[in-house]
């Protein structure tokens, strides 16, 4: 998921979704709302990852944060 972290923090909403790659799908719809965070689930397709772990794009303000994964 290196596209991830190449993206600038504060980066804004509209700016992510146009550097989302074909490989990845994401739950833009439905994000996981925790205080004043935003956590946007990644799917990747064929991924082979062993440890099950759920990824996410995290914002806060409509602003980039970084990606955070969690079993």
């Amino acid at each position: 998921m290196e596209w991830a972290d190449k993206i600038h923090k504060n980066a804004d909403i509209e700016t992510v979704k146009k550097s989302q790659p074909n490989f990845v799908k994401i739950s833009w719809e439905k994000p996981l709302v925790i205080e004043d965070e935003r956590l946007y689930e990644i799917e990747i397709t064929n991924n082979h990852d062993v440890l099950r772990m759920s990824n996410f794009l995290v914002f806060i303000d409509n602003k980039y944060q970084g990606r955070e994964s969690i079993k």
